[in-house]
């Protein structure tokens, strides 16, 4: 059973290794996971290269404090997923947010293509809101140092392809899509693009391959663009472990 953990740079360093957790902290491990005096708790920490370290929970008038007991050993990722996708509807982009936070995806870059159906709109900030809490909660229970991070959404002309990894694929139902398992690198960092229902635009689907993305597929089942990312993005991950 893996012990309950906390984010050690939401909380109050102190001195002699000791750590002040904040009113959120406090709910989530003493009222939600019922956490008592003297409970082992794994504290993430993402500052200087990030780490994890063993915790012991203590509370003193009312206040609840974490102090250092160790350091918890953990095998940095040899390969940093980027996931480009395009806006699903709600309940399926959310299936996704939450999975790519498990599978340690270290970024996700979401985009309005031609055939999107879902637009950011005029309740764009709750939504962001939403979204990075659902990230957050998927990597700590991942155990995820550093959480997921989401960029703003932009639309597909809007892409920084400048910034994305020179290693690119991308989902297209294509005869000329190669098999995903082909092409998985194991190290260094990767994009994985996966398009709307119904697949990339023809104009999009020539902008990937002109921007150097490799065409690829999961097979000859035809899946919904959720499961797309989730399952190749899972094949990205077992690949490089």
């Amino acid at each position: 059973m893996s012990l309950p953990r906390v984010r050690l740079d939401r909380c109050t360093r102190e001195d002699g290794g000791i750590w002040r957790l904040d009113a959120p902290q406090v709910r989530h491990l003493v009222k939600s996971l019922r956490s008592y005096d003297g409970a082992s708790v794994e504290g993430l920490l993402e500052e200087g290269g990030g780490g994890k370290l063993l915790m012991r929970l203590e509370s003193k008038d009312g206040a609840y404090y974490l102090r250092e007991a160790g350091e918890v050993a953990r095998t940095p990722d040899k390969l940093e997923i980027t996931l480009l996708i395009a806006l699903l509807k709600a309940h399926q982009f959310d299936e996704v947010l939450r999975a790519a936070s498990e599978l340690g995806i270290k970024e996700i870059l979401p985009v309005e293509c031609e055939r999107s159906v879902p637009r950011m709109g005029a309740n764009a900030s709750q939504k962001t809101l939403r979204w990075r809490k659902i990230l957050d909660e998927g990597s700590l229970v991942a155990g995820s140092v550093c959480p997921t991070k989401i960029n703003p959404v932009v639309t597909f002309g809007g892409i920084s392809w400048d910034r994305l990894p020179e290693n690119r694929t991308a989902a297209v139902i294509s005869p000329a899509s190669r098999p995903i398992s082909e092409i998985a690198p194991r190290e260094g960092q990767v994009v994985y693009a996966v398009g709307p229902e119904g697949d990339w635009s023809g104009h999009e689907t020539s902008v990937l391959l002109s921007r150097n993305f490799i065409p690829v597929t999961l097979g000859e089942r035809i899946l919904r663009a959720s499961t797309a990312a989730i399952a190749g993005c899972a094949w990205f991950r077992m690949g490089g472990c």
